[in-house]
């Protein structure tokens, strides 16, 4: 008796912290999305275990909160795939795509259609559609993995980056419990969720902990500037702007100092954000190339300035000079022309 409840207490903590945590996640102002698709994650696996803790020690228990749980669980794949995304745009220093919602449509049809067709009326046509949430939350992780491979170069070590990777694996690992139930227990999905909750929360805590360690530490105005030349010094000789996945965390390794203290110095000494440090450098090498070579395309004027996409260079440019690129050049050549 004692066992069963402490197996249960275990089994619903997981549940209970990633309520929690997902309340918390949703009120930080800092990185929103990146924190808000975090938060829906917890939330969706949440109420997928706590479905199953409940189930596992009332098997009686209604076929509406059954087909609630495996509703949630369709969520849980998109949305592992969409912080994935988001973190590595965070790192990249890059907008995520406009477009991040549409992963979630088909989840949201999938679960009408769960609505449409209840559990009670089709048990038979359920028992394929709960492969097809696996095969599906399957295939997102896949997608996922993908574009951790392709950005291995942003992701040169694993302590860098706890909490992106206890999210990505703790989400293969609750998947795997659930597939394999046939062969182990019921209830070690929500065991292993237990887990890798509290995986996530003490790498979520580690990695601010780490930010916040230094942020008090601050330079003096003489030794800001110094930094602020070295770094500007370090841009226009390596041409670093010219890497579309120039990050801060490549720039505090390039000039041998720390990401928080590179960010203070950009900040404060410069006024501007980090973005707008580096499409400054971007901006003025687009200006020269479209000038000096006149027969190239906006598309490659924006690549061979280090933007990664046509619209963030057309945005950057009439933001900093406060005019298209194809208004800058042609003014140029009418000046030319009249002189």
């Amino acid at each position: 008796m004692i066992s069963s409840q402490l197996l249960f207490l275990f089994s619903a903590l997981g549940a209970v912290n990633g309520i929690f945590l997902a309340l918390y996640l949703f009120s930080r102002r800092s990185n929103r999305l990146g924190n808000s698709l975090l938060g829906a994650l917890l939330l969706a696996i949440s109420i997928r275990t706590f479905k199953s803790t409940v189930y596992y020690f009332n098997p009686d228990l209604a076929v509406e909160f059954l087909k609630f749980g495996l509703s949630a669980c369709l969520l849980i794949g998109p949305l592992t795939y969409l912080y994935v995304h988001s973190s590595l745009a965070d790192l990249a220093q890059r907008a995520p795509s406009r477009h991040w919602h549409r992963h979630l449509l088909l989840t949201l049809v999938l679960i009408v259609a769960g609505i449409v067709f209840p559990y009670a009326e089709y048990p038979g046509s359920w028992y394929y559609f709960v492969c097809g949430i696996h095969a599906y939350w399957f295939f997102y992780l896949l997608l996922a993995g993908w574009q951790l491979w392709r950005s291995r170069a942003l992701l040169s070590s694993f302590r860098q980056k706890p909490l992106l990777f206890s999210v990505y694996f703790g989400s293969f690992l609750i998947l795997i419990a659930y597939v394999s139930t046939a062969f182990t227990s019921y209830i070690v999905g929500a065991l292993s969720f237990t887990f890798s909750i509290h995986l996530t929360i003490l790498s979520y805590f580690l990695q601010n902990e780490k930010k916040e360690k230094y942020q008090n530490r601050k330079l003096n105005e003489k030794d800001a500037a110094a930094l602020l030349e070295a770094l500007d010094k370090v841009m226009r000789e390596q041409q670093l702007y010219l890497n579309p996945v120039l990050s801060l965390a490549l720039l505090a390794k390039k000039v041998g100092n720390l990401q928080t203290t590179i960010s203070q110095v950009i900040n404060e000494s410069s006024g501007k954000s980090f973005n707008l440090y580096i499409n400054e450098f971007r901006i003025q090498h687009a200006k020269s190339l479209l000038v000096s070579d006149a027969h190239l395309n906006m598309e490659l004027v924006a690549e061979r300035s280090g933007f990664n996409s046509n619209s963030t260079f057309f945005a950057a440019f009439k933001k900093i000079t406060g005019q298209t690129p194809a208004s800058y050049r042609s003014a140029f050549m009418a000046e030319q022309a009249a002189s």
